[in-house]
């Protein structure tokens, strides 16, 4: 390829970041998250099956993302363990974790203990969406919120969620990310605060704060970005 100096400038600043959305949640996720001279490419469901573990969940992302290009990987809670399991298989520049967990470790003990204690089976497809949707509080979704946030767990596909919860309360992950950066509320009533080590802190964030908070989440990720393209 032979590129002028203007075009090949911009080529060196163009970056992608491939984004997984938390669990039961959409691109609409997202909506509030713009990075410049990055393109955001919002990754879709694949199908969980029974039997899937966190690592062969995270390989089913694969097709949907370009390593040809510089790229970066974003994942806000489930999602953000899913890109902890990408980023040993691909070479991100940066791995950008949301309100998440990076290691076992770092999980509430509540979920921990669903392990050894797997209620979450016997429930039903139904009970499971209303369950999802009864939790907004904790996630930190406001009432305005309710129609998209509803329409998001809608839209999931049969089993995802029993199948979700099992590959999250299975993980037994105790690796650090590399070049991860991690970003946490101090409100986060899901993944609590206290449990977790992140680089960066946002007061009052709330376990949805990508949306509620996005500019100061944006600026973080816009400074490492930043940094890794000089």
């Amino acid at each position: 390829m032979n590129l002028g100096l203007s075009e090949h400038m911009i080529y060196l600043c163009f970056m992608v970041i491939y984004a997984i959305p938390g669990l039961g949640t959409t691109d609409k996720l997202y909506v509030n998250t713009q990075i410049n001279d990055v393109e955001i490419i919002v990754l879709q469901w694949p199908m969980p099956e029974k039997k899937d573990t966190m690592q062969s969940y995270a390989r089913k992302f694969l097709p949907q993302i370009n390593t040809n290009i510089p790229f970066c990987l974003l994942g806000v809670s489930f999602g953000g363990m899913l890109c902890t399991e990408l980023s040993k298989i691909i070479s991100p520049q940066k791995v950008f974790l949301v309100s998440t967990s990076k290691v076992r470790e770092e999980l509430p003990w509540f979920i921990r203990l669903m392990k050894h204690i797997p209620l979450y089976k016997f429930i039903s497809e139904t009970n499971h969406r209303k369950m999802a949707y009864q939790g907004r509080w904790l996630i930190g979704f406001g009432k305005a919120y309710i129609p998209d946030f509803l329409g998001m767990v809608d839209s999931m596909t049969e089993n995802y969620f029993k199948y979700c919860i099992h590959i999250i309360v299975s993980w037994n992950n105790k690796e650090l990310p590399e070049n991860a950066v991690h970003i946490h509320g101090n409100a986060d009533k899901l993944l609590w605060y206290k449990c977790v080590n992140p680089h960066y802190t946002i007061e009052n964030g709330s376990h949805a704060m990508i949306l509620f908070q996005a500019e100061e989440v944006n600026s973080i990720i816009q400074k490492e970005i930043n940094f890794s393209l000089q």
